[in-house]
């Protein structure tokens, strides 16, 4: 009878631990304790990390990018998304937003037509400003100038992204304003003869 009543308190122990120790190790580790990411998209760098320890997250910045439309050390990305369901002390990666513009390099619009002089402008990453355009006896369209803050600018001087640039394209004299056209002919003719010396 007493083996039986061993056996018996034995198996309660034994059960009596597995109970224990099931519950310490879910407590232990959180099993099944889910929270929701916080929204730190748009957020100011210092606002995204008090809300992140306030739900028991880490924030990590992994990256940083430049925009105009948002002011700087602002969350451009996250990951995971707002709204997904973590464990406790998950981390957030993010990236922020520099604040400081790119430099590119100005591209050679003189010679080439002002349709082309928007698709290099946009492809640098600049902006076409104003166009204004002149009597020239080379054509219609043709860029003559380029200029970026109303004095002329070379190609490949490096300027911040998103800069306006203007140019001044030709525009064709017709054969009715003849004083216009002789005084243009005579000018190329001066320069070439000023060339030659």
């Amino acid at each position: 009878m007493s083996r039986y009543k061993n056996l018996i308190i034995a198996m309660v122990i034994f059960v009596g631990f597995v109970i224990v120790s099931m519950v310490f190790i879910s407590w232990f580790t959180k099993h099944g304790e889910r929270l929701e990411v916080p929204k730190v998209e748009g957020l100011a760098l210092a606002g995204a990390e008090e809300l992140s320890d306030e739900n028991s997250m880490e924030l990590v910045v992994i990256d940083s990018v430049y925009n105009e439309e948002m002011k700087p050390f602002t969350i451009v990305e996250q990951d995971p998304k707002p709204g997904m369901m973590v464990k406790s002390g998950r981390k957030i990666y993010v990236t922020v937003n520099t604040g400081i513009k790119p430099k590119v390099k100005m591209p050679k619009l003189v010679n080439g037509s002002s349709n082309l002089a928007a698709v290099l402008l946009r492809n640098a990453g600049l902006k076409l400003g104003r166009v204004d355009s002149v009597k020239s006896i080379f054509g219609t369209g043709l860029v003559i100038k380029q200029k970026f803050k109303n004095k002329e600018v070379l190609p490949n001087t490096m300027l911040d992204k998103g800069s306006i640039i203007d140019i001044v394209v030709s525009k064709m004299v017709s054969n009715s304003d003849t004083t216009a056209l002789q005084n243009m002919r005579n000018g190329v003719e001066q320069k070439i003869q000023e060339d030659e010396f």
